[in-house]
């Protein structure tokens, strides 16, 4: 079946071009000048395996929007909407409960400009391309128990980030290295983005549109582990690391596990068509 593919439009193009951008840069500061947020980036993050971790998130980020832009296909862009939103709104609630922690001045502005405008934005380009008449044919469909895991998950991870942002001082005495509330609740604000990217399966039917949200899960975990390796001398160890890089791991396994489900429904595809092709086979030799 051909499916036809609906270009970006020019602004939402160079709107998306621009938050990869921006992303990137941030990461670049973050994980490769750690020891210079406090100039650099919009608040002091200490000690410097915050700020490579949360590096690694804005890259990753920066992977998918860039790859969206250069793709130039709505369709396969439209997963971002949620994240986008998301991120948005629980960052912008972040900041507004931290304000005193922020460079104040145009560094603060800019970044409030960014994640308030964010979700606005992104909901503009949502609009602006479905009434560009964007495709919603299935041709690979959504295996029910591929939508069922994504959901329980991301049911499972915006739930504790609504924990965690909400009692985030429980989290900072536990935490394996030295942190603050303002960054538990940054990185509960960006796993929240992907709890909320996870629902879009109960609305987005085609795995051609979704792999990328598995692909982010398992690229977000793995960043994230290969810097807590990086600054493993900052780490003070126990029960508490053995969990976050368990979780780490199960929440790439879970997106292993999404690919998974839509291969066996490919491989079974697969052979029931080979099935039928012989039996009929066999039926005209009869």
């Amino acid at each position: 079946m051909m499916v036809k593919t609906t270009k970006l439009q020019s602004w939402p193009r160079l709107i998306l071009g621009f938050v990869a951008f921006n992303a990137f840069v941030g990461a670049m500061i973050l994980m490769f000048l750690p020891n210079q947020t406090e100039t650099l980036f919009f608040w002091p993050i200490n000690p410097p395996i915050n700020a490579g971790l949360f590096g690694a998130l804005y890259l990753g980020g920066a992977t998918a929007v860039s790859w969206a832009t250069w793709r130039n296909r709505w369709e396969s862009a439209r997963y971002l909407v949620p994240i986008l939103v998301a991120a948005g709104i629980l960052i912008s609630l972040v900041t507004l409960l931290h304000l005193d922690k922020f460079a104040p001045g145009i560094r603060l502005a800019y970044w409030l400009l960014i994640y308030i405008g964010a979700p606005l934005l992104a909901l503009g380009i949502y609009a602006a391309q479905e009434r560009d008449g964007a495709d919603w044919i299935v041709v690979v469909p959504v295996r029910p128990l591929t939508r069922q895991i994504a959901t329980v998950t991301g049911a499972v991870v915006l739930g504790l980030s609504f924990l965690l942002i909400g009692w985030p001082e429980t989290a900072v005495v536990h935490w394996p290295w030295p942190t603050s509330p303002l960054l538990v609740r940054i990185f509960a604000a960006w796993f929240g983005a992907f709890g909320a990217g996870l629902f879009w399966f109960q609305i987005e039917r085609d795995w051609q549109r979704l792999w990328q949200i598995p692909n982010l899960m398992i690229a977000a975990a793995g960043l994230d582990l290969f810097m807590v390796f990086v600054y493993r001398h900052e780490l003070i160890g126990g029960v508490t690391l053995w969990l976050y890089c368990g979780h780490l791991v199960l929440f790439a396994l879970i997106g292993g596990l999404l690919h998974w489900a839509q291969f066996q429904t490919a491989v079974s595809r697969r052979t029931n068509q080979h099935n039928i092709v012989r039996n009929q086979t066999t039926t005209q030799k009869g």
